[in-house]
């Protein structure tokens, strides 16, 4: 069988569909699938072609032009679904921000972030939020729909994803299947509590919705006493503004911008942390969360995502609010015994529960091989 994977992430990848695209591609290819991935390229420079990693990738490309950018995308990428996408079987298409695409092949479709929610959620105000919740009403709630009308599979990363779906779109009667998240937990190795620094992370795009504000309040709220420092991995467009925010909080000697780390500088950043801390409005289903609690760091997270409405995930959830993310760094540092026995049930949680083999065992259930196989 073929697969051919679409995001609107670049590649190499950044961010967290990008790498989701990626792992599910490497791990499809050594199963004996073709594989092709088709990601966002850079403005008017036509199509590019490379391998990333074993996996051919085609750059489409991609319009900045605000709102029209979904219409002109989809010229490319029909035209290159009509000439026969690369001889794929399936087309896999990661949302958001893709626009609808008809053709011959099995459509799979995952929701990362439906955009209504995502937006809904971002807290910040100005007019970029709210342009950003605009285009989620106007465009990507259209495309959404279409998507849900017309594929063959329907899945979401997470159940309140799900639950989303549900509640803002037409669904009917047709399953939603929920298919997680991955770790490599080969890679992001378990490291206990010995030897730690005195460190507070944050891994994660420097954009609206993620709270890195609300971080860096939590931050101040701990006090000028105390060793730790605030490492702030990722990047943004909000860098400058958040370098500023910590500035005026009086706190920027003891908070270090990092900038994008490659994935074993992250490792070992996750692995070396007291506290990582996951403070956002809004999520689908994080990788960082999985990374950290694969490599055995207490987490503090608001909420969102997976631990909407519930605390199935064995780590520490706190209120959207900065003064409850400084409490649970507090309760975090302050119960050590505690927070590493949690951190002990996490690792094994993702063993059990979030390995890349099984979302790709899912994955070929929902593109119907596993059925052509036995057939």
């Amino acid at each position: 069988m073929h697969v051919a994977l679409l995001t609107n992430n670049r590649l190499p990848p950044r961010e967290g569909i990008g790498h989701h695209v990626s792992e599910v591609a490497r791990r499809l290819r050594d199963r004996g699938h073709g594989v092709t991935v088709v990601a966002r390229g850079a403005a008017f420079r036509g199509w590019r072609q490379e391998t990333i990693a074993g996996v051919g990738v085609r750059h489409y490309p991609h319009s900045p032009l605000k709102p029209l950018h979904h219409a002109l995308d989809r010229l490319a990428l029909q035209y290159w679904v009509d000439r026969g996408a690369d001889g794929a079987d399936v087309l896999h298409v990661h949302l958001p921000l893709l626009p609808p695409l008809r053709g011959r092949q099995r459509l799979v479709v995952t929701f990362h972030t439906p955009m209504l929610a995502d937006t809904a959620a971002v807290s910040e105000p100005g007019l970029g939020p709210a342009l950003a919740r605009a285009n989620a009403r106007w465009f990507s709630r259209a495309y959404e729909q279409w998507y849900l009308d017309q594929a063959s599979e329907v899945l979401a990363v997470s159940g309140p994803v799900r639950d989303e779906l549900i509640a803002n779109y037409r669904v009917g009667a047709r399953p939603i299947r929920v298919v997680e998240n991955g770790v490599d937990t080969d890679f992001f190795a378990f490291h206990g509590p010995a030897g730690r620094r005195d460190e507070v992370l944050f891994v994660g795009r420097l954009a609206v919705r993620k709270g890195v504000a609300r971080l860096l309040a939590a931050f101040r709220a701990l006090g000028p006493g105390t060793n730790l420092r605030l490492v702030i991995a990722g990047e943004g467009p909000l860098d400058g503004r958040l370098r500023a925010r910590a500035a005026a909080l009086g706190i920027a000697d003891r908070v270090d911008f990092l900038g994008f780390l490659d994935r074993p500088t992250l490792r070992a950043r996750l692995q070396a942390a007291a506290v990582f801390v996951c403070p956002s409005d809004y999520e689908g289903f994080p990788l960082t969360l999985l990374e950290a609690m694969a490599c055995g760091v207490p987490v503090v997270s608001t909420r969102s995502g997976p631990l909407a409405g519930s605390a199935r995930l064995p780590v520490l959830t706190v209120d959207p609010d900065a003064d409850a993310l400084a409490d649970g760094i507090v309760q975090v540092l302050s119960q050590p015994a505690v927070a590493a026995e949690r951190a002990r049930v996490a690792r094994r949680f993702v063993e059990e529960r979030h390995s890349w083999e099984r979302v790709v065992d899912d994955l070929e259930e929902a593109y119907g091989a596993r059925r052509s196989l036995a057939a």
